[in-house]
C-alpha cells in the first residue's frame, strides 16, 4: 500500500530534522566526552568523588555546574568527566646524520683584533694577503672583522654577531678568551688563537693554540734532540737566576735523560776553569743548555765559553738555547757561530730567502709601509696562519681536525704541526726547529 504525504507536511518534516540534528550532533560530543552519571550516597563529598573516579574536584564541579551547593546530598545525580584519551605515542625519528663536508668553497670569517696595537694591524694586514691569495685560487671568503679591545664587556658585546661561522681568529687578550672559546665551542666553530700562549684550551676539539706554551715546545725540542743527538754529553748550567723558560727545558732534557738511565752534569755558570773542565768530556760532543732564556746570562755564557775554547780548543763544545735570542744575531751572530749554537724555535723569518724578499715587496707596495723589524714579523705571522687555515678548511671541510697533518706548507716565517697534548681535545702547534749556526759561519734549519 503507498503513502503520499502531502507537500506541505513534508516540509514540515524536512525543518524538525534540521533542527534536531545540532541537537544529536550536540548529544553525540557530550557522550563522547562524559563517563557516566554517579549517585551520590550518603557521607559523600566533592573530594571523595573525585579521588574515586580519578579526576580532580574542579574537573567534577566544570562538569556539573548545576550542582550548587558545597555540601552534597544523597541521591544527587553527578556528572563524571571522562579522562581524555591519552595521546598516541608517536615515536621520535631519528634525525639524520650531519652532512660532513669534504670541503668549503665558500668559508664564513670572523676576525677579532684590538686594532689599537700596532702588531695587529700588521697581523691583519698578512692575513688578509694570505685571503687574497685564496680568493685567486677560487675561495670564496666572507670575512667579517671587529676591533674587539681588550676588555671583557666589549667582547661580550660582539658574541652574538659569530653564528654561522667557519672558524675565527683572535682574540689578543686573555681575558677575552674564555667567553669566545665558550661561544665558538657552543656553536661548532673553530677558533683559532695566533698569539696565545698560556693556559690550554681543554675542553675544545676545535680550538688552536698555533703559540704553543713553553712547556710543550721544550718537551717537543728535547725530543728531538734525543732523537737525533741521543749520545752527546749534556751539561746543564745554572745561571743563579733560572726563568721558566730555561726551567722547562732543562727540567724536560733531565727527564728525558733519566729515561736513558743518563744523568746530565751540572756547571754554575760563574765557575772557575778547573769546573768547566770537570763538566766537559773530552772524547764526546758536549751539549750546554743555560737554565735562564735572558740575554744577561747568554753574555756571561759566552764569555766563559769563549775563554775555555782558547785554553782548551781539544774539546768539542756546541750550545743549545731559546727563541728570543734570534733577536740577538746582529749583535752575537760571530758568537753563535763560534759556539756551534743551535736555537730552538718554532719559526723563522729569513730575509735572505726569495719567498720572503716577494713577500716583503707585496706588503710595501700593498700597504705603502715597511714591516716592523722584530721577531716574530707580525705580517708574516697573519700570512702563515692564514694560508694554513684558510686553505686547509677550505679544501678539507669538516675532515681538517684528521687531514691536517698532511697540508703542504710554504710558509714566511711560521711552521704548523698541530696535535692534542695529554688527555687534552684542544689542539696545539707542537712544530719547533733548530736553527743552526755553524763553525763554518752558516745558518742551517733543522727541521
Amino acid at each position: 500500500m503507498n503513502y503520499f504525504v502531502p507537500l506541505h507536511i513534508m516540509k514540515h518534516i524536512l525543518i524538525l530534522i534540521s533542527c534536531l540534528c545540532p541537537l544529536l550532533l550536540c548529544g553525540q560530543n557530550l557522550l563522547s566526552t562524559l563517563d557516566d552519571m554517579y549517585t551520590v550516597v550518603k557521607g559523600e563529598t566533592w573530594e571523595s568523588i573525585a579521588e574515586s573516579h580519578g579526576v580532580s574536584v574542579e574537573e567534577l564541579k566544570a562538569a556539573n555546574p548545576d550542582v550548587k551547593k558545597k555540601k552534597l546530598k544523597k541521591g544527587t545525580l553527578l556528572i563524571i568527566p571522562r579522562k581524555p584519551e591519552p595521546a598516541p605515542v608517536v615515536e621520535e625519528q631519528e634525525k639524520p646524520a650531519p652532512l660532513i663536508r669534504t670541503s668549503i668553497p665558500d668559508m664564513k670569517v670572523g676576525v677579532l683584533l684590538p686594532f689599537s696595537d700596532k702588531k695587529m694591524v700588521e697581523f691583519y694586514r698578512g692575513f688578509l694577503m694570505a685571503a687574497d691569495s685564496m680568493r685567486h685560487r677560487g675561495v670564496n671568503l666572507d670575512i667579517h672583522t671587529w676591533d674587539c679591545g681588550t676588555t671583557t664587556e666589549q667582547i661580550e658585546a660582539l658574541l652574538p654577531n659569530l653564528n654561522e661561522l667557519d672558524v675565527v681568529f683572535g682574540p689578543a687578550s686573555a681575558t677575552q678568551i674564555p667567553a669566545v672559546a665558550d661561544a665558538c665551542k657552543e656553536r661548532g666553530i673553530r677558533l683559532v688563537l695566533p698569539f696565545w700562549s698560556g693556559v690550554l684550551l681543554q675542553d675544545n676539539p676545535r680550538a688552536y693554540n698555533a703559540t704553543a706554551p713553553a712547556s710543550v715546545l721544550y718537551d717537543a725540542a728535547v725530543k728531538k734532540m734525543m732523537s737525533y743527538y741521543p749520545d752527546k754529553n749534556y751539561v746543564i748550567v745554572h745561571s743563579g737566576s733560572p726563568d721558566d723558560k730555561g726551567k722547562f727545558f732543562t727540567d724536560a732534557l733531565t727527564q728525558a735523560l733519566a729515561q736513558r738511565t743518563v744523568v746530565p752534569r751540572t756547571l754554575e755558570i760563574e765557575g772557575n776553569d778547573f769546573a768547566y773542565e770537570s763538566a766537559f768530556n773530552q772524547f764526546r760532543d758536549n751539549v750546554v743548555v743555560l737554565d735562564d732564556s735572558s740575554v744577561r746570562s747568554l753574555n756571561i755564557l759566552l764569555s766563559h765559553l769563549k775563554d775555555f775554547r782558547k785554553k782548551h780548543p781539544q774539546y768539542k763544545l756546541s750550545l743549545v738555547g731559546f727563541t728570543e735570542w734570534q733577536d740577538e744575531t746582529q749583535t752575537l751572530l760571530e758568537d753563535f757561530f763560534t759556539s756551534d749554537t743551535y736555537i730552538i724555535t718554532p719559526y723563522y723569518y729569513n730575509v735572505l730567502d726569495d719567498k720572503v724578499k716577494r713577500f716583503q715587496h707585496a706588503y710595501e707596495k700593498n700597504f705603502r709601509t715597511t714591516i716592523i723589524q722584530r721577531n716574530p714579523r707580525y705580517a708574516a705571522l697573519g700570512f702563515d696562519i692564514g694560508a694554513f687555515f684558510l686553505s686547509g678548511i677550505s679544501n678539507l671541510g669538516d675532515t681538517f681536525e684528521q687531514m691536517q697533518i698532511g697540508i703542504q706548507q710554504d710558509p714566511c716565517q711560521n711552521w704548523y704541526r698541530f696535535s692534542p697534548v695529554g688527555d687534552h681535545p684542544s689542539m696545539v702547534n707542537t712544530f719547533v726547529q733548530f736553527l743552526h749556526f755553524t763553525p763554518e759561519s752558516k745558518i742551517e734549519i733543522i727541521r
